[in-house]
């Protein structure tokens, strides 16, 4: 893109006169309006650079144009930064200072308000092949009430535990897919047993069916 055609569109997307343009950037506005009009087929450099600096952007954004701007923009705003836990304090979960990002489109769809949404890593294989070793898991905290065959997260001695959930009158099972039961096995507690559940269990890198 040429110098005036860049200038033209820069100051269109920023509503910006030439006389505006031009006291930004302690450039006389005759002289933008001659840049513009392309009587001055190439303005001097320090001129140019007063001006670029003047609109906030670097040489390659504005050769680029807006156009390129608004791209990189929506990509930004299509992704959500997720709360990580990273573990407990006081029984209540300690987040990391990065988060994950997600995308903010396939977080609505997940049918969940997307502040309610926290990520958590699998710590081991106790839920393959459905969820595997490292992955990452989206939990909806807005979802606590467990129910039979849905998969949840809980606390559990510290640390963010993912099984299957078997319900019965006397008994909560926490159940894993892994079939290695030697290594792998379910925990049983009391229905009246207080546990922390951190919530429904929404998406493992992939949307869980």
């Amino acid at each position: 893109m040429n110098t005036p055609d860049a200038l033209r569109q820069w100051m269109r997307h920023f509503g910006l006169s030439q006389g505006q343009l031009g006291e930004r950037a302690g450039v006389p506005q005759p002289t933008v309006h001659r840049i513009l009009s392309g009587d001055t087929a190439s303005p001097r450099a320090a001129t140019l650079r007063k001006l670029i600096d003047a609109l906030g952007l670097s040489v390659a954004e504005f050769e680029a144009g807006p156009s390129a701007r608004a791209v990189a923009d929506a990509a930004t705003e299509a992704m959500q930064m997720i709360p990580v836990i990273e573990g407990f304090i006081d029984a209540q979960p300690r987040f990391a200072a990065q988060g994950l990002g997600f995308s903010a489109v396939l977080a609505r769809q997940l049918a969940a308000d997307p502040a309610s949404l926290v990520a958590a890593e699998a710590p081991h294989q106790s839920m393959a092949p459905t969820i595997q070793k490292g992955d990452w898991v989206l939990i909806d905290r807005a979802q606590t009430e467990l129910c039979a065959g849905q998969i949840f997260a809980v606390a559990m001695d510290g640390a963010v535990m993912i099984r299957r959930i078997a319900l019965s009158p006397e008994y909560i099972t926490l159940q894993p897919d892994n079939p290695d039961q030697s290594r792998y096995f379910a925990l049983q507690l009391p229905a009246q047993a207080r546990l922390l559940v951190l919530g429904l269990v929404v998406w493992r890198g992939g949307r869980l069916s």
